[in-house]
């Protein structure tokens, strides 16, 4: 393998280049999002019920249960671009193929737990009576596809490590369209209601998971299957590290998922829970890009790291926050206006006028949260990435255990049912400046201070 097909992600890119190089995958992650939310949340509530769409909130919390493993095994990724920068490229590879299988017996594991906990679950996590048969539909089904979801959260991230950053947005164009069309067979011609949409998301789970196969089973490829590790636990020890941060993350939005969905039945029942999800939605989606565009460039720091390049790292960092910047200001402008559409789109003329009211507010409140959440989101990668790990879980565990949580149940009581929008625009702003001091802290041991020191930290 020549060295310049080793190194693709070790180039030195200039905004243009880098622009070009995140535009892949930023845009698949946008548009996966756009048409997994129009094709779920928006069949489903046109053609099902809001009842229907309130238990996809309800669920929700199981799902990022789900996503916390996955966070947390996609981080090997980080363990890889670090070996790659320091030319362990076979020990890269064996990790990659190791933590597949890894995360395929996880999966299975919570597959399990499903299957025969179901209804204690669900009733733990909220589900009322009128929505308890929409949630089993739903999980019945969904169960059966968990372990595919967890490796795919390690095959997307490696296609940019392997120099191929169009095949994510391949493989989501495969996923996407399959659940678009099967959720419109299935939910708006056949009408067999939302177990529709847990098959539209089977079938399209197992159609990017044939693809992801067939690609790194490629030898041609920079990270391709190989033998795995005979040793499992350091790589485990390694990963955990790099990835706690993240799947701390989405225990957090779990536990925060699970605390709105009590606090919104307790306010205003299922018609807040059906406008909440709306609104929630429409910005995860959009907020799914800005992952896109970390997960991008965070292999492009960790190979300077791997290097202890500072030069390339603070250049890195600095293209990075203009893009972040650019990408926020046309989220928040593509949403406050596109609102119009939005109602249109999810609501019907009998839909209720309460959960119409709620949701317009909240498509004008809730996206100005963006003009905080790209920055802080990307620092607390940054830092996990450099070893900084410490600090990265603090940052998390402020954010989404303590000061969300405590928005959450204190800003509804104080201010009235409105004030459920306002509880991530000033979770994100504390949130800021709490980073802002660590930034400026840790100016002189990564060398993007005045005066470029590097000292560099061990990882």
């Amino acid at each position: 393998m020549s060295e310049a097909k080793e190194s693709t992600i070790g180039k030195d890119f200039t905004l243009p280049q880098l622009f070009r190089f995140v535009a892949p995958p930023v845009f698949t992650r946008l548009m996966v999002s756009l048409l997994q939310t129009l094709d779920d949340s928006l069949f489903v509530s046109r053609y099902v019920g809001q009842n229907a769409l309130a238990a996809f909130s309800i669920a929700m919390p199981w799902f990022m249960l789900i996503d916390a493993f996955g966070m947390m095994a996609s981080a090997v990724s980080v363990v890889c671009s670090i070996k790659m920068g320091e030319k362990e490229i076979e020990e890269a590879k064996s990790d990659f193929t190791t933590m597949i299988l890894l995360t395929l017996c996880i999966g299975t594991c919570f597959s399990l737990t499903m299957h025969f906990f179901m209804k204690p679950i669900l009733l733990m996590l909220g589900a009322t009576e009128l929505l308890m048969p929409y949630a089993v539909e739903y999980m019945s089904v969904s169960k059966f596809y968990t372990p595919l979801i967890l490796a795919s959260y390690i095959f997307g991230s490696f296609y940019v490590i392997a120099g191929k950053p169009k095949c994510s947005m391949y493989a989501s164009a495969i996923n996407t369209a399959c659940q678009f069309f099967f959720d419109w067979l299935f939910i708006a011609k056949l009408k067999i209601g939302i177990v529709g949409a847990a098959y539209a998301n089977l079938i399209g789970n197992i159609a990017i998971t044939v693809f992801a196969v067939i690609f790194y089973s490629n030898k041609k490829h920079e990270i391709h299957f190989v033998k795995p590790q005979s040793e499992i636990w350091p790589l485990v020890k390694s990963v955990f590290k790099y990835g706690r941060m993240q799947a701390l993350t989405s225990l957090a939005v779990s536990l925060s998922s699970y605390i709105n969905n009590h606090v919104h039945l307790g306010i205003g029942g299922e018609e807040v829970v059906a406008a909440y999800t709306i609104v929630s939605g429409v910005f995860f989606m959009f907020m799914n890009s800005f992952f896109g565009l970390i997960g991008s460039t965070s292999p492009l720091a960790s190979y300077a790291l791997g290097e202890k390049n500072p030069k390339k790292l603070i250049r890195v960092i600095k293209q990075t926050l203009v893009l972040l910047t650019c990408l926020g200001t046309l989220i928040v402008c593509l949403i406050i206006g596109g609102r119009s559409l939005i109602l249109k789109l999810y609501l019907t003329e009998t839909s209720s006028q309460t959960v119409k009211a709620l949701t317009d507010r909240g498509l004008k409140i809730y996206p100005l949260s963006m003009i905080f959440f790209g920055y802080n989101v990307y620092i607390q990668d940054l830092l996990n990435v450099l070893g900084e790990h410490k600090v990265s879980m603090f940052l998390s565990v402020m954010e989404n255990i303590i000061i969300q949580n405590i928005m959450v149940i204190l800003l509804p009581r104080l201010f009235g049912i409105e004030a459920i929008w306002f509880v991530f625009i000033v979770t994100e702003a504390i949130t800021f400046l709490f980073t802002l001091y660590f930034v400026y802290h840790y100016r002189d041991v990564y060398g993007y201070g005045k005066d470029g020191i590097a000292t560099f930290t061990d990882r």
